[in-house]
């Protein structure tokens, strides 16, 4: 097994994929995980929801419901591996989020991310 590199863990906070009090598999986890490929795939069923947006639960639930994530990765991603390419997505101009909210499947109110037209 590889050991981190204390320059591989600055590189790797500043990308927000483990915190530094997080343990040695947190950071090992962290190396495994590809971002471009999750934001890709989240990014393209945000847009495919069109005008009127996705909630977290409606991304999630597309993912599973058409499979479309067997044309990015080998297995379902979790939902706490989509969860922070929300930010990701929007810090770099890809999606917005403009405060609407819906109900989602729990009750609770979810933030409506729209995809950004060039």
């Amino acid at each position: 097994m590889s050991t981190i590199s204390r320059s591989k863990k600055d590189q790797m906070i500043s990308e927000a994929l483990a915190r530094t009090h997080d343990p040695k598999t947190s950071w090992e986890a962290a190396e495994k995980v590809d971002t471009n490929r999750l934001e890709s795939l989240v990014l393209t069923v945000v847009r495919l929801h069109g005008a009127n947006g996705a909630t977290h639960d409606q991304v999630f639930n597309y993912l599973e419901d058409t499979q479309l994530w067997k044309k990015y990765t080998v297995m379902m991603p979790r939902e706490s591996s989509i969860t922070p390419r929300y930010k990701q997505l929007e810090n770099k101009g890809l999606i917005y989020r403009d405060g609407t909210t819906r109900k989602g499947g729990m009750g609770r109110s979810q933030l409506v991310m729209y995809y950004k037209e060039k």
